[in-house]
């Protein structure tokens, strides 16, 4: 729960209801996301007790498909995938401009590209996300159980951040009505299946972070029975969260107010969850959360930078990567060349971009290798069955094919 519930909750619910535009539509999004969440917790939950080992989806790949696939997951994580711990930093920055005005930015450059130049926005926002990523590398180099409390410290702040959120809304909130009629700048809602695919891909951002645990396979006590109980009921309580919080935000707020939330087209609006806060609770009280939701996506941003480079030791490893960033620091015994790494590339990408392009491409990457690592699930099932397959039934073979497709 801790590495799932971040910033998407907050924010995306603007961007998906600008791609299908009524309130049903949204909330269908929604259910669907966390039924394939779920379908993905219980394909890895299978992979996770089958091969209890360090690296998450890097050890099921290699051991499935081969060094291939394995290796080409670990490049997407290096890459593309940097592209979550990158947004949730700019994410930090848009609550803290909820609570404290940042102002604008102190240069624009513009940046030439064949057939399309691109301006990239340098001040207070990029700064902040840039020492806030650095900050908290330098938490998990100084030692796993320092890192350990203050990602326990955090979660427990945002469960009940989150929480207090949706009974408030209820509770102190009067209801909107959901039409758009008149409506007058937001972006235009799209329609069709392409806007409900957009649509899904947005709410799987806010749903993504569950595969992270599988990550630290190899140090979690009697993985083959804990692994999989902390996938499955993790993303149910979240889904559970997530459907309520989205029936509070539509309670409270218009659909107009939904729509010109921040977003890649509102920049610079305060998000949904900002806005539902002061809607029921006024605005002296509401400004005040934006500081929750900072601190849910610090806890977030936080669970990347402490999982996701165990990734880059176990290729380097296996000599995958170079050796380099195999290297633990002397004294913390901490993996310090690939916690470094993350953080740098994932510094110049909150720069670059805004949290939902910086998000949208990491899912997207995060997702072709959840349905890679469902295949090799399948594939592997057919060379090593299990002793209780006769007793798994149907459902253990739909469950992993509806999750690849």
């Amino acid at each position: 729960m801790g590495s799932v519930i971040g910033t998407g909750i907050y924010i995306r619910p603007a961007s998906i209801a600008q791609l299908v535009g009524t309130p049903s539509a949204i909330m269908l999004v929604w259910i669907a996301a966390g039924l394939l969440s779920l379908a993905g917790t219980l394909t890895y939950s299978e992979l996770a007790a089958r091969i209890p080992r360090s690296g998450g989806e890097y050890a099921y790949l290699r051991e499935t498909l081969g060094e291939v696939p394995a290796f080409l997951y670990g490049w997407m994580r290096l890459t593309v995938g940097i592209g979550t711990i990158a947004g949730l930093a700019v994410a930090v920055t848009v609550f803290l401009a909820d609570f404290v005005p940042l102002g604008g930015d102190w240069w624009r450059p513009v940046v030439p590209w064949p057939n399309h130049p691109f301006t990239i926005g340098l001040g207070p926002k990029q700064l902040i996300a840039v020492l806030i990523i650095f900050g908290l590398a330098i938490i998990n180099i100084s030692g796993v159980g320092k890192a350990g409390r203050f990602q326990s410290w955090v979660t427990t702040i945002k469960v009940i951040g989150l929480l207090g959120l949706i009974i408030a809304v209820w509770i102190f909130g009067h209801a909107r009505a959901p039409v758009v009629t008149g409506f007058d700048g937001a972006a235009p809602v799209a329609r069709g299946t392409l806007a409900y695919g957009g649509a899904m891909l947005a709410a799987m951002t806010a749903f993504n972070g569950w595969a992270n645990v599988a990550m630290a396979g190899g140090e979690v006590q009697e993985p083959k029975r804990n692994l999989p109980w902390a996938l499955v009921l993790g993303i149910c309580l979240v889904a559970v969260l997530y459907v309520a919080a989205n029936l509070a935000f539509l309670h409270v707020l218009s659909m107009n107010e939904i729509l010109s939330a921040n977003s890649t087209a509102h920049r610079n609006a305060s998000s949904v969850a900002s806005r539902a806060a002061i809607a029921a609770l006024g605005h002296c009280v509401g400004i005040v959360l934006p500081l929750l939701f900072m601190v849910s996506t610090l806890g977030t941003l936080h669970c990347n930078l402490l999982a996701v480079p165990r990734v880059f030791f176990a290729m380097a490893r296996d000599r995958l990567l170079p050796s380099l960033f195999g290297r633990v620091a002397r004294t913390t015994r901490t993996p310090i060349v690939a916690i470094s790494a993350l953080a740098v590339t994932g510094a110049v990408l909150a720069v670059l971009g805004s949290y939902d392009q910086l998000t949208n491409r990491a899912v997207f990457g995060n997702l072709a290798f959840f349905a890679l690592n469902a295949f090799g699930l399948l594939r592997w099932r057919s060379r090593v069955p299990s002793e209780d397959e006769r007793v798994r039934g149907t459902a253990a073979t739909w469950i992993p094919i509806l999750f690849h497709f």
